[in-house]
């Protein structure tokens, strides 16, 4: 195996399962947080549990993202949707185009970077779907691992997919990059969270608000209306990306439903799905799963519909809705299409930006996507 310097920023379950698994598969790593108020900056160490089990030690853990990925042969960002424009800021000036940049997951955060950057000197970017772990952190220093997700992935520039796969799939070993899809935009529209937390928690509003009430979405909340408004946002989801030459999987067949399927088929498979239904939470109106999913899931997916003249009426109503209870306008203060650099595209500039990462390029071949 070949050692690499790798920077792991975030201080989540996400980023803490990656760490582990990086750490364990020979790799240097060294760990980024945002605050020193954290157990490890003390003891240097921390553990999980479950499908990943024992004690490692970063070789570097903290505060200084500078020094945390100074040298880097490539550098994770593992951290919540709303927090990608504070990296863009953050990491101006810090990284280059001869290092590997991962975002688990994505959501298009490669377009807001290369905003905030440039396109000149820019690191390729690498964005997954989802994470690549279910997990949960119930102590400060323990992440407890319930199961492994393959992941989807988009690259951007796309011409450099080819090249940069293999070198990719060595560098993460044990976390499976099994689609690769042909472009960022692609995998931004594949984002597992979206299209499955928005709905059912809307309707369970007033369970996740209520201070007595230790609630569990998948256990108690998903009932056959919150089925009913998954399918409906995974199917506006599916047909955009047809609409726009992408063919990517339904969400639910992570849970063994085919294509096609009725909101009872998707009922009985979340009730019957053991790694979900022991997942705490939400239990407030601020949870990611509410302040990420909807104004940096459903909010870019709409804002590029309408820039192709497609409508996703029912992922705009919850955008509104959402709006009403967080009293923002989401629309705007979600991830936008100006935040992402593409008010001033058009269907055909955008496509051959994706592929060639010049704002001035021919139109970039379309590919579909291929199973690793």
């Amino acid at each position: 195996m070949n050692q690499k310097k790798i920077a792991v920023l975030g201080g989540g379950n996400g980023a803490h399962a990656l760490a582990f698994d990086l750490i364990t598969a020979g790799h240097e790593v060294r760990m980024f947080f945002r605050s020193r108020r954290k157990k490890i900056f003390d003891t240097g160490c921390f553990r999980a549990r479950g499908i990943l089990n024992g004690t490692v030690s970063p070789a570097l853990v903290t505060d200084d993202l500078a020094l945390a990925v100074r040298d880097a042969d490539c550098v994770f960002l593992v951290v919540p949707a709303y927090a990608h424009d504070n990296y863009a800021e953050m990491l101006k000036g810090l990284l280059h185009k001869d290092q590997l940049l991962f975002v688990f997951p994505g959501a298009f955060a490669s377009l807001q970077f290369r905003k905030a950057w440039g396109d000149e000197d820019c690191p390729v970017i690498i964005e997954s779907n989802n994470l690549p772990y279910g997990a949960r952190m119930p102590e400060e220093d323990t992440v407890e691992v319930y199961n492994r997700n393959p992941l989807s992935i988009g690259i951007m520039p796309a011409c450099r997919s080819g090249e940069i796969l293999q070198t990719a799939r060595e560098i993460t070993g044990p976390v499976e990059l099994a689609t690769l899809l042909p472009d960022i935009l692609a995998c931004g529209l594949s984002l597992v969270n979206p299209a499955t937390h928005p709905g059912p928690c809307l309707i369970n509003a007033s369970n996740i608000e209520r201070p007595n009430v230790d609630f569990y979405l998948y256990e108690h909340g998903f009932s056959p209306s919150a089925a009913k408004l998954m399918r409906e946002t995974d199917r506006e989801r599916v047909a955009l990306a047809a609409a726009l030459g992408y063919d990517i999987d339904p969400v639910p067949e992570a849970f063994d439903v085919p294509k096609g399927y009725t909101w009872e088929q998707l009922y009985k498979a979340i009730h019957g799905n053991i790694t979900h239904t022991v997942i705490a939470g939400p239990n407030d109106l601020q949870n990611r799963y509410l302040t990420e999913d909807t104004p940096y899931g459903l909010v870019p997916w709409t804002a590029i519909a309408r820039m192709h003249d497609i409508r996703m009426p029912a992922a705009e109503a919850m955008i509104t809705l959402y709006g009403i209870i967080h009293e923002k306008d989401w629309f705007t203060e979600g991830l936008s299409a100006a935040k992402m650099g593409l008010d001033h595209f058009s269907a055909d500039e955008l496509k051959s930006y994706l592929y060639s990462g010049k704002r001035t390029a021919g139109i970039g071949k379309g590919e579909s996507y291929v199973q690793i």
